[in-house]
């Protein structure tokens, strides 16, 4: 009898819910554990920016197995041997940063499908255990292909990169987009986005939509959070792990100064 769990991950890009994730920047196995476990649809654990060394990402996906949460991964820019890499450790797809042409999306497509339709090579003993044998067969469809549009070259090129077949989504990145756009934003909300900016994500956003391509925005706080709601995203990443522990961490130490301030105040 041939089985598969599917992933929880395409099954947002298809509509059938809406679904939150997050960036894993922190290597820690324990704290995407309580990610997992806490509500959160997928995590992205972040190769391109984060100390993440094989053990640490084994570690990783363990955390998210026997859960709701599907695994993805950010894998460096214009590594596509990494692709079939990482999906063979058990993500159930991959966010390809830096996509600035028609060829970096067509290598990225690749990389995640099986002959005859991609260049995967076959090899997903991981995913057979964690997944059930009938990955083989049906991982094509299954592997989700995000692409990141996030430099002013893939704005140029926009329209022949979202043409390439088995893009399943698309993520702007309107950090690196805005530096390369001569402008500098932080990470976290994005307040005071210049409207040259803005107009770009649009032009991103309207291109996708024009294609039926979700788009996974990545909010940097709950007002951007209700704002991609209201425009219609249906599969939302909500900051890292590190921006928002982060957060939580200074608003606690705050509240708790207070609480000091006052009770020496009373004495």
């Amino acid at each position: 009898m041939t089985t598969f769990d599917p992933s929880t991950f395409k099954a947002g890009l298809a509509g059938e819910k809406i679904s939150f994730g997050m960036f894993a920047m922190l290597d820690s196995s324990l704290s995407s554990a309580l990610l997992a476990r806490s509500g959160y649809d997928f995590l992205v654990i972040d190769l391109q920016h984060s100390p993440f060394d094989l053990r640490r990402v084994e570690s990783v996906i363990g955390s998210c197995v026997g859960t709701s949460c599907s695994p993805l991964a950010r894998v460096h820019p214009g590594r596509p041997d990494e692709i079939g890499w990482i999906l063979d450790m058990g993500v159930h797809g991959v966010v390809v940063p830096l996509v600035n042409s028609r060829d970096d999306a067509r290598r990225a497509v690749d990389a995640c499908r099986y002959p005859p339709k991609g260049r995967r090579s076959i090899g997903a003993v991981r995913n057979l255990m964690y997944r059930g044998d009938a990955y083989l067969d049906v991982a094509d469809n299954d592997v989700a292909c995000v692409v990141q549009i996030e430099h002013v070259d893939a704005l140029e090129n926009l329209e022949s990169i979202l043409d390439v077949e088995g893009i399943d989504a698309v993520m702007p990145g309107h950090i690196d987009l805005a530096r390369s756009m001569g402008y500098s934003l932080r990470y976290g909300p994005s307040e005071g986005i210049p409207v040259e900016v803005t107009a770009a994500i649009k032009v991103i956003n309207d291109a996708a939509l024009k294609r039926s391509i979700p788009v996974v925005p990545v909010p940097g706080s709950l007002a951007e959070v209700e704002n991609a709601l209201l425009e219609g995203h249906r599969t939302i990443c909500c900051s890292t792990d590190f921006h928002t522990f982060k957060a939580a961490i200074e608003q606690r130490v705050t509240e708790c100064r207070r609480l000091a301030e006052a009770a020496v105040a009373n004495h």
